[in-house]
């Protein structure tokens, strides 16, 4: 995810381990391609500024969550995951739904790219792992040669 500039109109609050933060990471960069300018990412959870800002800006509790996405130059929002179509609208200043949900089968499709995704983090963990047992067990027999080594050698004298 390439860092945008600070002075962008477009604002995304998030928190890390949101899943559907994660979820609408790939539609937020497809729109960035889209219009050709960047969404501010503003991570809420680990930055009291952030948060604040989100605060100010999401007045009344309107939303109450992550992720929320908000024009600064519209003055529009919206709240929680949502269509790629709504979010370029948001993005483009048109008409869009505050609150509307991807169809489930799109939820599903992402899920299953997460798990996918998960998974591999597991099995290259699970690989490091065996690799540095392995090492280990090297080590620990390079030691044992060396002690014998060192045995019949002190012996032979």
């Amino acid at each position: 995810m390439r860092r945008p500039e600070k002075e962008s109109h477009l604002l995304e609050f998030y928190g890390v381990e949101c899943d559907h933060c994660v979820d609408m990471e790939p539609l937020a960069d497809q729109v960035e391609k889209e219009i050709k300018f960047p969404i501010r990412r503003c991570e809420v959870w680990y930055s009291n500024e952030n948060s604040e800002l989100l605060q100010k800006i999401d007045r009344g509790s309107a939303c109450g969550g992550v992720p929320f996405f908000y024009n600064k130059k519209t003055r529009s929002w919206i709240c929680g995951a949502t269509t790629l179509p709504n979010l370029k609208a948001w993005a483009t200043g048109k008409p869009h739904e505050r609150f509307l949900p991807p169809p489930k089968e799109e939820f599903d499709v992402m899920s299953e790219i997460i798990d996918f995704y998960n998974k591999l983090r597991k099995e290259e963990i699970d690989y490091v792992k065996e690799i540095l047992e392995f090492l280990k067990k090297l080590q620990d027999e390079g030691i044992k040669r060396m002690n014998l080594r060192t045995e019949t050698q002190s012996t032979e004298k």
